[in-house]
């Protein structure tokens, strides 16, 4: 029975200590929405659907597995950026700098 239990607590401790690893920086995010810049910035796993990112400034930003559903990202600057496992279903990128993105 102990070992079951220590066997239950080993796995959630890990299974938490996962999901943090996976979350954007909430500074970033917050930088994001505040300037509509933020090259190089950490926004895995970022919840930004339908996010006005019209003309953004995403160079280089670590975009994988980000949420850009619906999100307007017209005029944005994205060269470099890494949307790998990016959902961006409905986005706009009408006019977007996509040179060098890593898709």
């Amino acid at each position: 029975m102990k070992i079951k239990l220590l066997t239950a607590v080993v796995i959630l401790i890990t299974g938490c200590a996962i999901d943090s690893v996976k979350a954007a920086d909430p500074d970033d995010i917050r930088r994001l929405l505040n300037t509509n810049a933020c090259p190089g910035c950490d926004l895995k796993f970022a919840d930004l659907r339908g996010a006005d990112l019209r003309g953004a400034d995403l160079r280089g930003a670590d975009l994988r597995d980000a949420d850009l559903r619906d999100a307007d990202l017209r005029g944005a600057d994205l060269e470099y950026a890494d949307l790998r496992g990016a959902s961006w279903r409905g986005a706009d990128f009408d006019g977007a700098n996509l040179n060098g993105v890593i898709n």
